[in-house]
């Protein structure tokens, strides 16, 4: 069995690959729309997951996730 602490290590980690994930398939979507208000919509939605990426990244950093 897994210990408390190594499910929340494994539940960041997914946390981690889905925002990268999602980060990804917004910029793809917005280099394949033409409109340009979709196209902003989508990179702000990019932003978004890379943001949250971000703040994970450094919240597993100081809990000595890697």
């Amino acid at each position: 069995m897994l210990t408390e602490q190594e499910r929340m290590n494994n539940a960041m980690k997914e946390m981690l690959f889905h925002e990268e994930s999602t980060a990804k398939k917004y910029a793809q979507l917005s280099q394949e729309i033409t409109d340009p208000k979709q196209q902003q919509m989508l990179k702000g939605m990019e932003m978004a997951a890379r943001n949250n990426y971000g703040t994970l990244s450094q919240k597993m950093s100081s809990l000595g996730i890697v």
